[in-house]
């Protein structure tokens, strides 16, 4: 498993957890937040099937189905975040969400999960941090 790899791992957790850490007494983030913070805390997991550190006989195909859909978990949820987060509408949130936006196309093209409400969902961030 590449390095790539787990680098998108790495930024989905933190955008993970410092999307709650900052953002946290805003409404819409407050009610995602123990399930931002769960998805962050299942990356570990995914983190060390990645790097092949989970000292654990796991087959190789249990461990890339489990890091794909670890990965697929992390980027929905880092969607929600987003969204919420686009709703402070000030010039950090801006600058918060079109970084998550980065974070979470890379994390989509390298695991090749793009669906059509993954990718409305980014346009849609996308839009809204760019015409505030």
């Amino acid at each position: 498993m590449g390095a790539k790899r787990a680098l998108n791992v790495v930024g989905l957790q933190a955008l993970l957890m410092s999307g709650v850490r900052d953002y946290r007494a805003c409404a819409g983030v407050a009610q995602h937040e123990a399930q931002a913070l769960a998805a962050a805390a299942a990356l570990d997991y995914v983190l060390m099937l990645a790097t092949q550190t989970a000292h654990a006989p796991i087959p190789a195909l249990e461990a890339e189905r489990a890091i794909h859909d670890g990965i697929a978990r992390a980027v929905d949820d880092a969607l929600v975040l987003l969204r919420a987060i686009a709703g402070v509408n000030d010039r950090a949130a801006r600058s918060f969400v079109r970084n998550g936006v980065a974070t979470v196309r890379a994390a989509m093209a390298a695991e090749s999960i793009a669906s059509d409400e993954r990718r409305f969902a980014l346009i849609a961030l996308a839009a809204d941090v760019s015409s505030a």
